[in-house]
């Protein structure tokens, strides 16, 4: 139930009316955007999303998830997000990730994005790991000290990037672990040299310890969604203006210093680029040609999941 074991409210019980129920997994919205989030809005989080019952998604007035987890949620019953006047403003990317989810296009809101990118502490390969990008996951002198996320989905995906024989089994023995929960911890003890993360969970970091350094490789990342949908029973419509605060100066160059993308046009987010710092300009704010680069992971029918996880299992060192 919302509210129960492992949910967390982060709004309190204010005087009067029913609350709107907001569900979120933990970190996946800013917490400088969520503290905007107006009444009668009630958000509530969880550790993780797999601690959600289907009973609490389908009680809830609005979800936010990312859209690795869009599949799991396929039980739940949905409708129409119905917010044309912030649909109408997506980029090419954006637009691409809704024409790739089909019937659920219409039922999904893209509200932010991050790639997925390399993190290192300052050592002598970092230059290698700048010319060669990805490939790089693959060299020799990083076996057993790289952390990739719990998703064989990515890590699949990152491995058919590299077109190499045996990409999939060559990277998972590279691997120190696959743990994106606790990444940063292995590469601040020194036990991982390289850890693969989200931009938006990296900016932190960067702040607090110069000797972390960020790569998004020049043949472009996989692109990490943020994506609000609305359960099939609820009355209420989205709250379109706390989209639009997101969207809009000054909380857009906000959480841009966050890594955390709108997902407009470059050209809408430029008048953003002389407020960030000069070193993560274009990391934040790629330049077209980059950006254009980077993909987003379509969705599975029932029977690519089932292949996907045979061949990840079949993949195993």
């Amino acid at each position: 139930m919302i509210g129960g074991a492992g949910l967390i409210s982060l709004a309190g019980c204010r005087a009067g009316g029913v609350k709107h129920q907001f569900l979120a997994p933990a970190g996946v919205l800013p917490k400088t955007w969520t503290m905007e989030l107006p009444d009668p809005w009630q958000l509530t989080s969880a550790k993780a999303l797999e601690q959600w019952t289907q009973g609490d998604a389908a009680q809830a007035d609005l979800l936010a998830c990312t859209d690795g987890w869009l599949d799991t949620l396929s039980a739940v019953a949905l409708q129409p997000i119905e917010a044309a006047a912030l649909s109408n403003q997506l980029d090419p990317l954006a637009q691409q990730f809704l024409k790739m989810q089909g019937p659920l296009a219409s039922q999904v809101l893209p509200v932010g994005v991050s790639p997925w990118v390399l993190l290192v502490r300052s050592n002598p390969v970092v230059d290698a790991i700048k010319k060669l990008g990805w490939q790089m996951l693959l060299d020799p002198q990083l076996k057993g000290k790289i952390v990739f996320p719990a998703s064989p989905r990515v890590v699949i995906d990152l491995a058919d990037r590299l077109e190499q024989p045996d990409a999939l089994q060559r990277l998972r023995r590279q691997a120190l672990t696959f743990d994106d929960r606790q990444a940063v911890n292995w590469l601040l003890k020194g036990v991982a040299k390289v850890v693969v993360l989200p931009l938006q969970r990296c900016l932190s970091l960067l702040r607090r310890d110069p000797r972390m350094e960020v790569i998004l490789p020049n043949q472009g990342a996989p692109l990490h969604w943020t994506v609000l949908i609305r359960p099939q029973d609820t009355k209420e419509p989205l709250p379109q203006a706390w989209v639009e605060l997101a969207w809009r100066e000054p909380m857009r160059r906000r959480l841009l210093q966050e890594g955390w993308r709108a997902p407009l046009a470059t050209a809408v987010l430029d008048a953003d680029r002389s407020q960030l710092p000069e070193r993560w300009r274009s990391l934040v704010l790629p330049p077209d040609d980059l950006w254009s680069k980077c993909w987003s992971l379509p969705p599975l029918s029932p029977e690519q999941r089932i292949s996907l996880a045979e061949r990840w299992r079949a993949s195993a060192p």
